[in-house]
């Protein structure tokens, strides 16, 4: 009996992603276009659309965000991705997490939760569904909308069981946490990022071990949390980050990290240090990312004595969440301001 043999289109699909799991995107982006062609010509729409998913995929992974949006909506809109509910909700995924990517979280919010309704409707979509939610959660997390945030978090976790991957899983317990934290649920944090760390492992997976690090780190260092075990997953953040290589944004946001671990620590002078050049090519960051940066560049300045500059750095930051449709924070930047103006016994805007 002979094998049957795998068709081309197939062949090529399998060695496009065989690159991207090996982190060389420009090549896998390349082979994918390549499988996608041969795909239309072997009258295979689904392969199709599979490998310009794939191509999607490595735009994100490179943080060309602008790109990943523009593909994202092409199968977003194309007539295949409305006859099945999983792929209207992979790609409705996809096109949330560019929306936040941007900072544009209420449009990121909205395509999230109805990505979720899509995958919810099969019971196989399970994986899928928790991808849509874990979006839906990081976009409301991110638009400080914690109590909305939370409660599909608990959603989330009724996904959780014992029949999904530890991947999946730890990624999942990693954006509870997350929230948890943002909430001020400080030890609920704690607890959900260890059943992450449980399931998450640095040898199966660099590049997530080092975002998830990242991550847990980011939050403890919102919750002022500068002890030893946030120490540690910057620590264990830095060295996966420095093997994986990473892309210039995954550099930026570790050492922000780091940034800010030195401003709680009182290293002005280290802080500073890092947060100024990086402030400097924040353009490569989300906006809130960026607006983030500027915020803590501006409280480092300021507790250094270099005031004029703290101001104008403080003005940018509250401008940059402005941008990013996040005007609590920016009221919080321009509380700060006054309390600053205060302290010196004069009125804002004098």
């Amino acid at each position: 009996m002979h094998s049957p043999q795998l068709a081309s289109h197939h062949v090529a699909g399998l060695t496009a992603r065989a690159k991207w799991k090996e982190r060389d995107f420009d090549e896998a982006f390349r082979l994918a276009g390549d499988a996608a062609e041969l795909s239309t010509l072997a009258g295979d729409e689904e392969s199709w659309w599979n490998m310009r998913y794939l191509q999607a995929e490595c735009l994100r992974d490179q943080g060309r965000i602008e790109e990943y949006l523009s593909l994202a909506v092409e199968l977003n809109d194309h007539s295949l991705t409305a006859t099945s509910p999983e792929l209207g909700a992979k790609a409705g995924t996809m096109v949330a997490i560019a929306f936040q990517g941007l900072g544009r979280l209420a449009e990121a919010a909205t395509m999230a939760a109805d990505a979720a309704k899509l995958a919810a409707r099969e019971s196989d979509l399970v994986y899928v569904q928790i991808l849509a939610q874990r979006a839906l959660i990081a976009a409301l997390a991110e638009s400080r909308l914690l109590d909305d945030a939370w409660r599909e978090c608990l959603v989330l976790e009724t996904l959780l069981t014992d029949d999904v991957d530890e991947d999946t899983a730890g990624k999942g317990y990693w954006v509870i946490g997350n929230v948890a934290f943002l909430a001020d649920r400080v030890a609920d944090g704690g607890l959900y990022h260890d059943l992450a760390a449980e399931r998450l492992s640095p040898s199966k997976d660099v590049d997530l071990w080092a975002r998830f690090n990242r991550a847990s780190a980011e939050m403890r260092l919102q919750a002022k949390l500068s002890d030893a075990a946030t120490l540690r997953c910057i620590e264990r953040a830095e060295l996966a980050t420095d093997i994986v290589g990473g892309s210039e944004r995954d550099h930026l946001e570790m050492s922000l990290v780091r940034a800010h671990w030195y401003f709680l620590s009182g290293d002005m002078q280290q802080a500073a240090a890092i947060l100024e050049p990086l402030c400097t090519r924040s353009s490569i960051l989300a906006k809130q990312t960026s607006a983030e940066a500027h915020f803590l560049l501006a409280r480092t300045l300021l507790a250094s004595g270099r005031r004029e500059e703290a101001l104008a750095t403080f003005e940018e930051a509250a401008s940059l969440f402005e941008q990013a449709a996040l005007p609590e924070r920016s009221v919080a930047v321009r509380e700060h301001l006054r309390h600053v103006d205060e302290q010196r016994g004069r009125p804002h805007g004098e």
